[in-house]
């Protein structure tokens, strides 16, 4: 039975990628691929996880690192139950953040010894890793400009700062670069241009579509 892929997109705060998430799948669809488009923390198709996430990242809740990241935990393992369900019937499931956020903002978020025991010794065993991550790669000034013009709601990992922020993309770069994983990893240079950015996705776009069919989802 064919499965779909499952891209995640990763990225610190302020990186772009959600907006180049919609890109991506409009050029997927426009190619008449069948795209599910979710995200790690918040899935809108699981309304639990929406509640979840939205008491989770409040800062009124006021929640230790170690009780965040475990709630965070539960929700990627019911997006795993729900994507077993589904994954036949899409050719690609695309998620707004996903594996290596859950791995660098844990690192700062709590500490790296309960990164390792959380989700290298116990999540990445009993859920499924991303067959293709697209990771933004941004510096900090584009990024803060990015999340200031944003003038949103600032929830409570926001407001740890541009320092988080920092140290957060440091241990994606280090994972990225050193974590055995069996998925396809792309870079895109996020500071960039809107046009730029869109002819990088663009051209990750062609690669995916030009995958041997033998290419299965990781299970």
């Amino acid at each position: 039975m064919k499965k779909s892929l499952k891209v995640e997109f990763e990225g610190t705060d302020g990186a772009g990628k959600t907006t180049a998430l919609k890109y991506f799948i409009e050029q997927l669809q426009a190619r008449g691929q069948k795209v599910l488009e979710t995200r790690e923390v918040g899935n809108p198709h699981i309304p639990i996880c929406v509640k979840l996430r939205e008491t989770v990242l409040a800062p009124e809740s006021n929640l230790s690192g170690q009780a965040m990241e475990l709630i965070f935990s539960a929700m990627r393992i019911e997006n795993d139950i729900f994507y077993k369900k589904v994954e036949d019937q899409y050719d690609f499931i695309v998620s707004d953040r996903g594996w290596f956020s859950h791995l660098s903002y844990t690192d700062h978020n709590v500490n790296k010894e309960f990164t390792e025991k959380l989700y290298l010794d116990l999540m990445q065993e009993i859920t499924a890793l991303p067959d293709i991550v697209i990771y933004f790669a941004v510096d900090s000034e584009t990024a803060l400009k990015r999340r200031v013009k944003r003038a949103g709601v600032v929830d409570v990992i926001e407001m740890k700062g541009t320092e988080f922020q920092e140290k957060v993309r440091d241990s994606f770069e280090d994972y990225l670069g050193s974590v055995e994983n069996r998925s396809l990893v792309f870079h895109v240079d996020a500071n960039d241009t809107i046009e730029g950015v869109r002819t990088q996705i663009d051209q990750i776009v062609s690669v995916l579509l030009n995958l041997p069919s033998s290419v299965e989802a990781n299970g």
